[in-house]
């Protein structure tokens, strides 16, 4: 199990497991199926919940993302999961146009919304406070490798980063 700072949670130990199957819509209107889409890949999965996360910044900014620019196999999804009402779709279209505004079109398909049943969201993924990010990293098979909750530290991102490197090294060889 993974610690961060007082702000998070430990995360339940879900290691070792396939990712739950996650559909959703990039902001180009392509549906992606996670992790079948990243298959091959090392993804590393941010999960929110709008209702009540912090700001939304995009994939490729970040220290995870800086540490492996010149990987090609690396790669970071932003999924915003939103309600299922009306306003919860009219939400996720205002995000959706937001945030085309503000991430390079070379990264739409990389930030994807779920407008969907939180509450069936969140039993599939064993989230308890919705409140914060849900992170996970993901081996080319789509198996859980990392895992965490909450705010970022210096210390969760440096095991985060480890993490995504040794998982990478058996596909480098």
């Amino acid at each position: 199990m993974h610690r961060t700072a007082a702000t998070t949670e430990t995360v339940p130990a879900a290691l070792g497991r396939t990712f739950p199957t996650l559909l959703a819509t990039s902001l180009t209107g392509r549906v992606v199926t996670l992790p079948d889409d990243a298959e091959g890949e090392i993804s590393l999965i941010v999960l929110v919940f709008l209702e009540s996360a912090g700001p939304i910044t995009e994939p490729g900014r970040g220290p995870f993302a800086g540490a492996f620019t010149e990987e090609s196999r690396v790669k970071t999804y932003l999924v915003a999961v939103v309600g299922d009402s009306l306003v919860g779709r009219s939400l996720a279209e205002s995000i959706g146009r937001g945030l085309r505004g503000g991430v390079p079109p070379a990264q739409h398909d990389m930030v994807l919304t779920i407008p969907g049943d939180i509450e069936q969201c969140r039993r599939a993924y064993a989230i308890g406070d919705p409140s914060l990010a849900h992170i996970y990293l993901l081996d080319g098979r789509g198996i859980i490798r990392w895992m965490e909750r909450g705010t970022a530290t210096p210390e969760g991102l440096a095991a985060l980063v480890d993490a995504a490197r040794t998982t990478l090294e058996p596909l480098i060889e």
